[in-house]
């Protein structure tokens, strides 16, 4: 989810993956760095799209969403993410980096906001993965994110960036036992 310029995508075709890349950014760029891979550029899918938008096809091994559901609205990051998880296959592994509590400054000192944006808090994002990954092995890991304007050295974007890694395992008939 969200691919930019395709380096989760390519790495994890080059990995033997089956990569669908969806990102409603333009493509060209992306394709063209596909293109220049050859080898793992006929295991990616590439789909310009809204990612709200697109079926998730069951059997999903690996997501990775990396700066990019916060970008959505509330419902649609939940949605996405259960839909997801329903899609996974039995060992599926999820990676998201999303940030909350964020806070942009705008250029003339005031506070900028993005329309129809998530705006979660660490807190409402913490029980969205319990409630999504339930069953689940969980890793959550938080960090402080600042991004500096290079002009005057400020801040303009600060975020606590949450760092999950969801790993769903069926047992096994000899783990039944």
């Amino acid at each position: 989810m969200g691919y930019g310029m395709g380096a989760y995508s390519i790495a994890l075709a080059r990995a033997g993956f089956q990569v669908v890349a969806v990102d409603q950014v333009p493509s060209t760029p992306f394709l063209q760095r596909l293109r220049d891979q050859a080898e793992p550029a006929d295991r990616v899918e590439v789909v310009e799209g809204l990612i709200e938008r697109h079926p998730i096809a069951g059997g999903l091994g690996v997501l990775v969403a990396k700066d990019v559901l916060h970008y959505l609205a509330p419902g649609d990051v939940e949605a996405l993410l259960v839909q997801a998880a329903a899609a996974s296959h039995p060992h599926g592994l999820h990676y998201l980096e999303v940030f909350t509590d964020i806070s942009r400054t705008a250029a003339n000192g005031g506070i900028q906001r993005i329309e129809g944006e998530a705006d979660l808090s660490a807190d409402s994002f913490r029980r969205l993965v319990e409630r999504v990954y339930q069953g689940w092995h969980v890793s959550l890991a938080w960090d402080a994110h600042a991004e500096q304007d290079s002009r005057t050295g400020l801040n303009y974007f600060e975020a606590l960036r949450a760092t999950v890694v969801a790993t769903r395992s069926t047992p096994t008939r000899k783990d039944a036992r």
